[in-house]
């Protein structure tokens, strides 16, 4: 089979029957009536005795009747249904081998440590192991093989000593974790110690060669995922597994991808493939020491690199977006070759000790793996498309699916029963992903929003594209921050607006303001969270996956409707394969987006609150019942009078309430 391009790991190899966990042989069949039954011990038992979903009772008799029957299903369930354990329950009656695969760490982290543990408890005989790829543990070996006096990198540069202090920071904290997960550490890692403390699949020596394989932390994992029957992984892995043909994970019948709605662009990307000359330069930079100063080859690829770099600015300052320039194609023709050469000469290099052996091996996995995607990007077919991405620090040349329904079908959707959830759907999921006709079953939200919640566009607000459209943006903010007291998450789809609005916003309002970018993630929505008259300006990343309950957020903005950029190569390409590119191309894509970002406002039966849409499309425009199709059945207002009493109201609420200890 074709490889593509997500890191591939050492082949999946099923454990002897006495390590494995045990699974029934024979046909699915999970009772319907058992799986509610046990829904009703399970949220018995939660503090002041839970409470029953009708909801969450009908999407587990959904998913029940799913794996019995062996059929595919998509089902969107609201916010507040309770999906998790409405699909978790059935998998751990199913009697077989279940994978979750998550879109999100937060969604994860949950699953791990609440929500499947929570099931287990009551199953017994039903474990949970949490699978990551391997650049995301300690390495062991890594860490050995660094030193503990001078700190080196591969390429024989000297570790700054910020880094060096951490790394070794890290590495005390190696000895006393149980799974050498990095996403446990509880402060900010820099890129450069996770790369000096990780190995990516290619640069693995593989449990039997590697002097620390008995205690690796991933073949460890690997272990626990072997002997356990609900493994929830991420979308990243399950991408490597059906790139590699099925053989990454334990041998599974059964899927549920939550977060579903994000499929169709993460498999388009990670089934696809991605380079760049800091990828190319980096080979050059550990080659080099390995092969010596006679060595000719990593000095011109690193020369090549910048002449890279330079072609892939130049497209990009004329605006060709897609596909390779001459100059492009010449440079990495020349690159492919110098690549085999430095794969070759690594082959039959001769190495004088075990460690020059593993830095051997480790320089040669990751060229091997870059000649492949070299090949890749000159050998496209008709479902794939190659651009360019550009980011503050350098072009990437992307390589993506346009179409991932057939690759999917080849891949995936004959081999299990998968079971596709969120809180948001499209109705054109299905059949992009190579679903065909299958339905999407909708399980509404069990949330009260046409009482605790109000949608407001602004009525006589000028044009988005307009003159003076930031300027009112700023001016309607700084109205509704105020009113609010903060508790404001602003939404936007451009990061430059956003850092402009804001900087404006903050000058002006009696709350502190938040910026995404200026913090990591995690202590960013840490301090929004704890400083309830804090708001929080954010693009993309914060539209999804943000959970902020209670008093902390009554006001949601949306600067503008999410259409992807007209200009976008791989929205190009999808557009010129349909009848009608707007209603089945942008449409749905904007509509799912939005209701997204809409359903960051309420987490909670009690929360309450106002989602303000600064854009007139959403009141005027011929498609804007597609979009209230899709979003909670809110009261909807134009008058900011109206949206600021309400705001007051709940501030002066909030503010009379206990605080949280």
């Amino acid at each position: 089979m074709r490889s593509f391009d997500p890191d591939d790991e050492t082949p999946y190899v099923e454990p002897d029957a006495d390590v494995g966990v045990e699974l029934d042989a024979d046909v699915i069949a999970v009772d319907a009536d058992r799986a509610i039954a046990l829904l009703d011990r399970i949220t018995g038992d939660l503090p002041n005795g839970g409470e029953q979903r009708p909801g969450q009772r009908t999407m587990v008799r959904l998913v029940a009747e799913a794996f019995t029957r062996g059929q595919n299903l998509v089902v969107e369930a609201g916010t507040g249904v309770g999906k998790s354990l409405a699909y978790l329950i059935p998998a751990a009656l199913s009697g077989r081998r279940v994978v979750v695969v998550t879109a999100t760490k937060n969604l994860q982290d949950q699953l791990a440590t609440k929500d499947a543990p929570t099931v287990a408890a009551h199953l017994p005989g039903v474990r949970v192991a949490v699978l990551k790829g391997r650049s995301n543990y300690f390495c062991r070996n890594r860490a050995h093989e660094m030193g503990a006096e001078q700190l080196r990198f591969d390429d024989d540069t000297d570790v700054p000593r910020t880094v060096s202090n951490q790394i070794r920071r890290v590495v005390r904290w190696s000895n006393e974790t149980d799974t050498g997960d990095l996403d446990e550490l509880t402060f900010d890692l820099d890129p450069r110690t996770r790369r000096a403390l990780t190995v990516s699949a290619q640069e693995c020596l593989g449990r039997a060669e590697c002097p620390q394989g008995a205690s690796c932390f991933t073949e460890l994992a690997r272990d626990r995922a072997a002997a356990s029957s609900i493994v929830i992984v991420n979308n990243h892995l399950y991408a490597s597994h059906l790139a590699s043909g099925s053989m990454l994970l334990p041998s599974h019948d059964l899927v549920v991808f939550d977060e579903a709605h994000e499929t169709l662009d993460v498999f388009a990307e990670l089934l696809g493939t991605s380079l760049t000359a800091t990828r190319i330069r980096a080979l050059a930079g550990v080659s080099q020491p390995l092969l010596g100063s006679a060595a000719t080859a990593p000095g011109e690829l690193a020369r090549l690199a910048d002449r890279l770099d330079d072609a892939l600015a130049r497209q990009v300052g004329a605006a060709r977006m897609t596909g390779l320039d001459e100059d492009a194609r010449t440079v990495l023709e020349r690159v492919g070759e110098l690549v085999t050469t430095i794969v070759e000469e690594l082959r039959g290099l001769a190495t004088t000790d075990l460690a020059h052996e593993f830095r051997r091996k480790r320089a040669l996995g990751p060229a091997i793996h870059l000649a492949g995607d070299l090949q890749r990007l000159r050998q496209t077919d008709d479902d794939e498309l190659v651009y360019l991405v550009a980011h503050e620090r350098e072009v990437t040349v992307e390589l993506a699916l346009i179409d991932v329904g057939p690759r999917l079908n080849e891949l995936l959707w004959g081999s299990v029963t998968a079971v596709l959830t969120s809180a948001t759907i499209p109705d054109s999921l299905p059949r992009a992903l190579g679903l065909g006709d299958l339905s999407v079953e909708r399980v509404p939200s069990p949330f009260d929003y046409p009482h605790h919640a109000l949608l407001y566009v602004p009525n006589g607000f000028p044009e988005r594209t307009g003159d003076g459209a930031e300027a009112a943006i700023v001016e309607e903010l700084v109205h509704l921050i105020e009113a609010a007291g903060g508790r404001t998450l602003a939404l936007f789809t451009n990061r430059a607006v956003m850092n402009r609005v804001a900087d404006a916003v903050t000058d002006r309002v009696s709350t502190p303001v938040l910026v995404q970018g200026t913090l990591s993630r995690q202590r960013i929505l840490e301090r929004f969270r704890l400083e309830h008259d804090t708001s929080l300006f954010a693009v993309t990343s914060f539209w999804q996956g943000v959970d902020v309950p209670g008093h902390s957020l009554s006001l949601v903005t949306i600067d503008r409707l999410p259409f992807a950029v007209p200009s976008d190569p791989l929205a190009v390409a999808r557009r010129e394969r349909v009848e009608r590119p707007f209603y089945e191309v942008d449409l749905p894509r904007a509509v799912m987006l939005l209701a997204q970002g809409v359903g960051r406002l309420i987490r909670t039966a009690e929360d309450r609150g106002v989602v303000a849409v600064l854009d007139t499309r959403l009141a005027e425009s011929s498609y804007r019942t597609q979009f209230f199709r899709r979003l909670p059945p809110m009261r909807r207002t134009r008058q900011r009078s109206e949206v600021t009493d309400f705001l007051r109201h709940l501030r002066d609420e909030a503010d009379a309430a206990p605080v949280e200890s």
